[in-house]
């Protein structure tokens, strides 16, 4: 039962390296990498969020809006 999970939090991880590494050229390089290292240690939570928190800011820096 451990096993098929372990396969699905993988897949988890490689779609959020993909979508990490999509807005890899719009985020610091800090946040690159902290957001990486939560993938990598297995806290997908986490990295979902941060990278949420991103796209969020970036669609509102498009519309004009500077405030976080």
């Amino acid at each position: 039962m451990a096993y098929t999970a372990r396969i699905h939090k993988g897949d988890a991880m490689k779609e959020l390296m993909k979508e990490l590494n999509s807005i890899k050229k719009y985020i610091p390089y800090n946040t690159f990498h902290t957001i990486k290292g939560q993938i990598k240690s297995g806290n997908v939570e986490a990295a979902r969020t941060g990278i949420s928190r991103i796209k969020k800011r970036a669609e509102g820096q498009m519309h004009g809006h500077t405030c976080n």
